[in-house]
């Protein structure tokens, strides 16, 4: 396993060897210059190499892979008939992010992919059952699920000949060990594998050792947080957190805030107690059916809620660029679900809070975040009326005259005002262009120099495309 430590050149995508079809696309997405995980992914895909990537979320790990399978896809003879990709990922969220990001890069490919998750009713599942069995380019899959279609006979993978696991530690957090494993003994061993995960701990390698051939390792900013979030933390004892949010709100209306919580019912009293407030709150949570989810979503996306109570389902799969705010109302189990939990906010070069409330039962909590982060969170000024945590009077005190309402931990920034990864810019897409993954391209560089296009990409397609005919949109899932 060779190490290949990725570095931020100035690489478009133009430079490497994408198909015309995927490289139009991304002409028409104003795609033009590469993020690190893509630059340094993207090569030994495209040479047929397994691929063990290590970077966290938002630093474009999706188009890292979808771009180079489309391009192999779209060259290689494969079977009509045969699933040829299989994309698995560990939540609904996360599916359906992938699926809209790929309907935007293979716009002009005739590939053919199949989204396949729970949650649906039973005419999807038949629909699924149909493409399934008639072949299909890539599906896309949660565990579960597809363990369904192959014990009920209705999935063949003895033909496939890409396998990507994206979030694979995710997936072992969730249980998905076993299942995963089954699903690997139906496909040949002779294919290529590509593995994404946010940290490296023994089990992921262990993993890749066993699904795995000679994998080139990609390492990208494993499990930091990006340096413009400004973090800090409250102090405060558990029946005070309202009273701090109320706080928080005062100072600053919530608008694209995300308020994550330990668990779903408490995820349902928050937002009942916020609504009855008065402040524009919506739940997330397991219980909800499919449809509704998908309406809050779509909600909070429209701008027509402002604040989003969640537990951690949707910590990996909800993208959304412009998230302001990120609230621990209780403290992640983690480090690494505290760096998921506030990388939703301060994507795309965009800056972020996030801030996490300390009672009692959460200092241990706190304890590992900052000593397996080697961070120390800013101390927030406690707001009038509000006590510290029994035991933490004096912890309290310095934070009042450190701390200064939580505004430390302020980074400088490095690059020379790039972002965090100094990739280029996304502009918004013309009216004719393929429908645009948001999660992948960062955003809020300076635009390079105007490049010279391989014959001008965006006229040389002709027909009603061309001429601003609107792209189809993304299935109702």
């Amino acid at each position: 396993m060779s190490d290949n430590e990725a570095k931020t050149p100035e690489t478009y995508f133009e430079d490497l060897d994408l198909s015309d079809d995927v490289l139009d696309a991304l002409y028409d997405m104003r795609f033009e210059r590469c993020t690190p995980v893509q630059a340094a992914c993207i090569p030994p895909i495209l040479e047929g190499h397994d691929v063990l990537g290590v970077a966290q979320t938002g630093t474009g790990k999706t188009a890292a892979y979808l771009l180079p399978l489309l391009t192999l896809l779209a060259r290689d003879p494969h079977p009509a008939d045969a699933v040829n990709c299989l994309v698995l990922a560990p939540t609904r969220e996360l599916a359906r992010q992938i699926d809209q990001a790929l309907q935007g890069f293979a716009y002009y490919t005739n590939i053919n992919a199949v989204a396949v998750y729970g949650g649906n009713d039973g005419v999807r599942y038949e629909q699924e059952r149909r493409s399934l069995q008639a072949g299909a380019d890539i599906v896309l899959a949660t565990p579960g699920r597809l363990i369904t279609h192959i014990q009920l006979g209705t999935l063949d993978l003895s033909r496939t000949t890409h396998l990507v696991l994206d979030e694979a530690d995710r997936m072992l957090d969730m249980g998905f060990a076993e299942d995963i494993l089954s699903i690997v003994k139906q496909m040949p061993k002779e294919r290529q594998t590509i593995l994404f995960s946010a940290t490296m701990p023994p089990r992921i390698a262990e993993l890749a050792r066993t699904v795995m051939r000679d994998p080139v390792e990609i390492e990208i900013a494993v499990s930091k947080p990006a340096e413009h979030i400004n973090q800090s933390v409250y102090l405060c004892r558990e029946a005070d957190k309202t009273l701090v949010l109320q706080h928080l709100f005062k100072q600053r209306p919530p608008e694209r805030v995300i308020l994550f919580a330990s668990s779903k019912q408490k995820v349902k009293e928050l937002a009942i107690v916020l609504h009855r407030k008065g402040y524009n709150a919506r739940a997330m949570h397991s219980d909800l059916s499919q449809p509704e989810r998908d309406e809050v979503m779509q909600l909070f996306r429209a701008r027509q809620v402002d604040l989003l109570v969640a537990t951690d389902i949707v910590a990996r799969g909800i993208d959304i660029d412009d998230i302001t705010m990120v609230i621990n109302y209780d403290a992640p189990h983690d480090a690494e679900d505290y760096v998921h939990r506030i990388g939703r906010t301060a994507r795309a070069g965009r800056a972020g809070a996030a801030v996490t409330l300390i009672g009692e039962r959460d200092r241990y909590a706190l304890q590992n975040i900052e000593r397996t982060l080697d961070i120390k969170i800013p101390r927030a000024e406690l707001p009038e009326g509000v006590q510290p945590p029994s035991g933490d009077a004096r912890s309290a005190d310095k934070s009042r005259r450190d701390g200064k309402g939580g505004r430390g931990g302020r980074h400088d920034r490095k690059r020379g005002g790039k972002g965090p990864s100094g990739d280029g810019r996304k502009q918004q897409p013309k009216t004719e262009t393929p429908a645009q993954p948001k999660a992948e391209q960062q955003e809020g560089q300076p635009k390079p120099a105007k490049r010279r296009h391989r014959g001008g990409r965006k006229h040389r397609r002709g027909g009603a495309k061309a001429q601003g005919e609107q792209p189809a949109q993304p299935a109702q899932e």
